[in-house]
């Protein structure tokens, strides 16, 4: 059953609503099968069932194919870990996120995500906080549930250059690389990037940038190979905290 290309419809829908607790996820483990046809895995009673369907098929092929958005939302709003209490709602959640199931639109999604009903998702909309826009990060930081008050104001540092600038010491050597093309940062930041040669770093997010001074290094090395050139302004791109990306 794990390895079946053409399974009949009959076969999965008699593993999925078997009795036994070790049947019950076997067609998850089949990457044949489509991701649809395992939404009943996604409610099933029994948490190691449902921690095996967010597992993936097993052994990971290069390629995963992702689950319908219904059923990350099943997974990821659970309120608890299963009758069998043998997994936890929390571990059953890191499954997922280490299983490669949840597509980038998912993380698209988060916008709409920020509205809903379910705290849990809110929690998750906060934690893309660049994602969304101004009314919704407003709204986060005002939400009725402290879990999703406290992802917020975890999260809000990021869009904001002096926060970036004064909470950047404290972060690991591992993580401090990824944060100039993260967040928003001060002049005196994007300076510090072309002093110390990581430039490329502020490629990797579309989050506008202050423009280096003329005296930067990297400026003082294009006039040093194309020679003198006339004055021009300097075009500003500082960061507007008001503006979506």
């Amino acid at each position: 059953m794990r390895e079946g290309r053409y399974l009949p419809d009959a076969v999965i829908d008699a593993a999925l609503y078997h009795p036994a607790r070790r049947i019950r996820p076997a067609p998850a483990s089949n990457r044949h099968i489509d991701p649809t046809r395992l939404a009943p895995l996604a409610a099933d009673p029994s948490g190691i069932v449902r921690g095996r369907h967010a597992s993936g098929a097993r052994p990971r092929p290069r390629w995963v194919r992702p689950l319908p958005d219904d059923i990350l939302v099943a997974l990821l709003t659970a309120q608890d870990g299963g009758e069998d209490g043998m997994l936890t709602e929390h571990e059953i959640v890191q499954e997922l996120g280490f299983s490669r199931q949840i597509p980038q639109s998912f993380y698209r999604f988060h916008r709409s995500m920020a509205g809903h009903e379910h705290p849990e998702l809110r929690v998750r909309a906060a934690q893309r906080w660049q994602s969304l826009t101004p009314a919704q990060r407003e709204a986060l930081l005002d939400d009725p549930d402290p879990a999703v008050r406290e992802a917020a104001q975890e999260s809000g540092w990021e869009l904001a250059p002096e926060a970036v600038e004064a909470t950047l010491p404290s972060i690991g050597s591992l993580s401090r690389p990824h944060v100039p093309g993260t967040c928003a940062l001060s002049p005196a930041l994007v300076e510090q990037c072309f002093t110390d040669d990581t430039v490329h770093s502020l490629t990797w997010t579309a989050i506008p940038r202050p423009m280096p001074s003329p005296g930067s290094p990297l400026i003082s090395s294009v006039g040093r190979s194309f020679g003198p050139r006339e004055p021009r302004p300097v075009r500003s791109l500082a960061f507007d905290a008001t503006r979506p990306v």
